[in-house]
């Protein structure tokens, strides 16, 4: 009879930590960093890469070390309730405010539009578009506003034919085509001054409010809506990418962003942050991740790929996808170790017929994230798992003969 000789891999857990120099997940709130408020409603990143946070109580900006704040008491902002940020091509901050209007910042002086000293429509400012002339287009709640430098100019259900005045958002196309998000009016085509409307009673459009909306390489028309879920437009077609239509987590969006990659993030009302890659979508919200809040307010990405959302009332999230594995590619992998007991209240055995000490050991969460990474020496130890949550995991054993992976339940 042969013998089957089963090497028992061991090493003690007495905490589950990561050995990265910075997690994936990182959450800055007012309790552990400068963040002036917890609710944060605009990320914009500058091209030197700093993170300008509109929150309701102030402008936070971050370069990745130092925090910088901007309130109404220590700097010429016009209000402390920040709806965006976005920059023009002189390097100028153009932020709009809930009730302060729009404030013009060149790193030094602030210039405040408002409709006491400007011919703007409306103090509460929803969202700032700059096209390549310079123009600022600013969406209001009265109205959409274009502004040269020089002269105003506004556009409202008086005097065009806008359908509503309640702009949600904007997203600029060319000098000559913009693209505007109303609430309650539908999605707007403004070539020149010619309104063009697609609501829920002319179209396929599945949803009278966009709240983000960005424009793709291809020309591509995606929008971010609160019942509507993620809707596609090309030339002619609309598209909604909703629970039921796709893999789409949620129905209900606010915000939006697209990498160089054309990944698209969304901020949702109930699952968190929402990344579509390809056909496939994946989530990352309170009950499956390090995520602090399952509303997200607002998303960015910058080059490196690192995303940055803004939450309800949790503060800030910054996400370094890099350091996720694909659960797809790590069940894809599970053939070669044998865990025991399994599920597993305390303690959990590896059993791996190719170790001989010296190997990595790794263990993930179900959305990738690498909470655990030990070297092993003794060939004969037991992992303490009692400091898991409840759930499932996977665990990756790195050695010379190659990459061995299982899974395993830990419950109470």
């Amino acid at each position: 009879m042969k013998r089957r000789i089963l090497v028992v891999c061991i090493f003690i857990l007495q905490k589950v930590i990561s050995l990265h120099a910075q997690p994936a997940f990182t959450i800055f709130n007012t309790t552990n960093s400068s963040l002036p408020d917890n609710t944060v409603e605009g990320i914009t990143i500058d091209h030197q890469g700093k993170k300008w946070i509109g929150t309701d109580y102030g402008l936070a900006i971050y370069n990745d070390t130092a925090w910088t704040i901007y309130q109404t008491t220590n700097s010429g902002i016009s209000d402390n309730y920040i709806k965006c940020i976005t920059f023009d091509a002189a390097g100028n901050a153009w932020i709009g405010t809930f009730s302060g209007g729009a404030n013009k910042f060149d790193g030094t002086t602030w210039t405040v539009y408002n409709t006491l000293n400007s011919g703007i429509s409306s103090d509460e400012i929803h969202d700032i578009a700059i096209d390549s002339l310079g123009n600022k287009w600013i969406g209001t709640d009265n109205g959409l506003d274009k502004f040269n430098d020089t002269v105003w100019t506004n556009y409202n259900v008086g005097n065009s034919n806008l359908p509503v005045n309640n702009i949600g958002c904007i997203g600029i196309e060319s000098n000559t085509l913009r693209w505007i998000g109303t609430i309650n009016g539908g999605l707007v085509k403004m070539a020149d001054t010619v309104f063009t409307t697609y609501n829920i009673a002319n179209s396929a459009m599945p949803d009278n409010s966009i709240l983000g909306i960005k424009i793709d390489p291809a020309g591509a028309k995606w929008m971010a809506c609160p019942s509507g879920a993620l809707v596609s437009y090309g030339s002619s077609f609309f598209y909604s990418y909703s629970t039921a239509s796709s893999g789409n987590p949620s129905n209900t969006f606010d915000a939006i962003a697209i990498d160089s990659l054309q990944n698209i993030y969304l901020g949702s009302f109930n699952k968190g942050l929402v990344k579509k890659s390809g056909s496939n979508f994946y989530s990352w919200y309170t009950q499956n991740s390090p995520m602090p809040d399952d509303i997200v307010y607002c998303v960015a990405v910058e080059r490196t790929g690192i995303i940055w959302a803004g939450t309800s009332v949790h503060g800030l999230v910054r996400l370094d996808e890099s350091l996720l594995i694909s659960v797809d590619e790590m069940e894809k992998e599970i053939s070669s170790v044998s865990l025991y007991p399994n599920p597993a209240r305390d303690e959990l055995s590896i059993i791996c017929n190719t170790l001989y000490g010296n190997e990595f050991v790794e263990v993930f969460n179900t959305v990738g994230e690498n909470i655990f990474k030990s070297e092993i020496k003794n060939p004969k130890s037991e992992i303490n798992v009692s400091a898991f949550p409840n759930g499932i995991y996977f665990l990756r054993i790195n050695s010379e003969r190659g990459t061995f992976t299982g899974k395993f339940v830990k419950a109470n």
